[in-house]
């Protein structure tokens, strides 16, 4: 397996990993390892990715490091202030930097360790490239059916709603929208030129980027509006962590009170960096009569002033036994909790910093689960305006029926029998 190294790019294949493990299967999980800087000095994003390797191997994976291109750190480090188009600029050069050197590693691995398939976030080029190199089968993971067309959605990554005129600003946004995906498969195209191998290298991010097998861990009906799309594709179903005793049991269940309507508040793990972010959804939920759980990351010590008996401030929670005792839900947009608020049925405000994010915000609103407040309307009005709406009942209702279309799903199962399919055949 393969991904880069934040929650986002890897819980879900920690997740497919661990069943295959069960199974008796080896699992090595390659991810770049950057260098370690002292604490004071280290982005929540990096330090994240220096703790995720201790992580996988407690997972019990076989872990092969990458190393990390020097440009990569400078990506990551401007990614989280970027907002829009300009996010995905970013984010696209960060996740093709130094995949050359990387592919080449993970190729070495392959052929020394006997490997039978590669199994990679479908935004890690580097895995695809090592499998060309090495004739092996190559299965692509996307968090949801993320980036691919949506029936009269505003183009990708724009911000745009769905219903916004089309007008100049629509067209330069699908121009640099088609812009930046051409300089995806030219970046992709030199490396693999570089390394000799001989593969499809434009439309990459356009079409499902597999030709052996693409799992979308997703259903038909949280994709609502999606095109038909080519190629081997499965939809399997939200591929979620498996529930711990040590989750379970987790101190920040016990602050719940009971009788109280909970909000969960939290910006994921690269964009949690922002107070001003939090304070203005605190701002605006603290005109409403309820009880706020926050997961600050690296914002922890600046919130400490916001602790109060109805804010609950922690660093890190348990997210997915969480949600399932909070009522709603005020997140950033990540596949993540997006994914794992739409399996607990929870209506969700959106606060989209880019990328997939923006388009998880228009998802959440065409579902009838939520609402989208951009980071330029972001306020205390606009967040309080926002929690009034979803806490209609009709959002609840709507979101209770589709976490209903998921009782009995287990995606992760039915990835993991879709990868062994493929290793039969």
């Amino acid at each position: 397996m393969a991904a880069h190294p934040t929650a986002g790019h890897t819980n879900a294949l920690r997740a497919m990993g661990g069943r295959l493990r069960e199974l008796g299967h080896d699992v090595a999980m390659a991810v770049t390892v950057p260098p370690a800087l002292p604490s004071a000095l280290m982005p929540e994003p990096l330090r994240y990715a220096t703790q995720l390797p201790e992580a996988l191997l407690r997972d019990g994976f076989r872990l092969v490091p990458l190393r990390p291109a020097p440009a990569s750190l400078w990506y990551g480090a401007r990614i989280t202030r970027a907002r829009g188009l300009d996010e995905l600029a970013l984010a696209l050069k960060l996740f093709t930097a130094g995949m050359e050197a990387q592919a080449r590693g993970i190729a070495a691995d392959i052929e020394a360790s006997g490997i039978d398939v590669v199994l990679a976030d479908y935004l890690m080029p580097a895995a695809l490239l090592a499998a060309r190199m090495t004739r092996r089968r190559y299965v692509a993971l996307y968090h949801s059916a993320l980036p691919f067309p949506v029936e009269g959605a505003a183009p990708f990554g724009s911000g745009l709603p769905d219903d916004a005129p089309r007008d100049t600003a629509w067209i330069r946004a699908e121009q640099r929208g088609v812009e930046l995906l051409r300089g995806f498969d030219a970046r992709v195209a030199r490396a693999a030129k570089a390394l000799g191998v001989s593969m499809k290298t434009d439309g990459l991010l356009a079409t499902p980027i597999s030709e052996d097998l693409n799992l979308m861990a997703t259903t038909p009906e949280l994709e609502p509006g999606l095109k038909p799309l080519p190629g081997p594709v499965e939809l399997t179903g939200p591929c979620l962590p498996k529930p711990t005793l040590a989750n379970q049991d987790d101190p920040v269940l016990a602050t719940l009170r009971p009788g109280r309507t909970h909000v969960y508040v939290s910006l994921g793990t690269v964009f949690n960096g922002q107070p001003q972010v939090f304070h203005a959804i605190l701002d605006g939920l603290a005109r409403h009569d309820v009880d706020v759980v926050v997961s600050a990351g690296a914002s922890f010590e600046r919130l400490q002033s916001r602790a109060g008996p109805r804010t609950r401030v922690f660093r890190h929670v348990p997210q997915v036994p969480l949600l399932q005792k909070v009522d709603l839900v005020v997140t950033h947009g990540g596949n993540n909790t997006v994914q794992e608020s739409l399996a607990a049925g929870r209506p969700m405000v959106v606060v989209p910093f880019g990328g997939d994010q923006l388009a998880n915000a228009r998802r959440v609103e065409r579902l009838g689960m939520g609402r989208a407040v951009l980071p330029s309307a972001l306020s205390a009005t606009s967040i309080a305006h926002a929690l009034t709406e979803v806490s209609q009942a009709r959002f609840s209702t709507r979101a209770r029926a589709l976490a209903a279309t998921l009782e009995g799903v287990d995606g992760t199962e039915r990835a993991v029998r879709a990868v062994l399919r493929l290793i039969e055949t």
